[in-house]
């Protein structure tokens, strides 16, 4: 029964930390200029297909203690292959975003509220 106990308590601990690794994330705002009163925290790329990376600079932006995402430069690569065994063509498009992470403080910039 114990050890049961533990395993629960363990589980229960690692979907918490999961959970809590990028808290607030969805309060990150994105911009394509530096708004005023801000500080600079970091600087990262992004390689990921369509627009997953608008949401991936967001949540890297916590780790910083960052609110508000730059983009400073996107670039799209298209890319098709064809394969003559199984006569199937495929196609998508890879991204490349370079954002910086800024620290503001201003009107648009809203905390998320601790959960009661």
């Amino acid at each position: 029964m114990k050890s049961k106990l533990i395993v629960a308590a363990c589980a229960t601990l690692a979907l918490t930390a999961c959970a809590n690794k990028y808290a607030g994330w969805e309060f990150v705002r994105l911009e394509n200029s530096v708004p005023d009163n801000c500080v600079y925290k970091m600087q990262e790329v992004c390689t990921e297909p369509g627009l997953k990376c608008y949401n991936w600079h967001k949540q890297r932006a916590t780790m910083f203690d960052a609110n508000t995402v730059v983009i400073t430069q996107t670039k799209e690569q298209h890319q098709a292959t064809f394969s003559p065994w199984s006569g199937k063509f495929n196609s998508g498009t890879m991204g490349t975003t370079l954002a910086e992470y800024y620290r503001c403080n201003g009107a648009k910039n809203i905390s998320p509220r601790a959960s009661n």
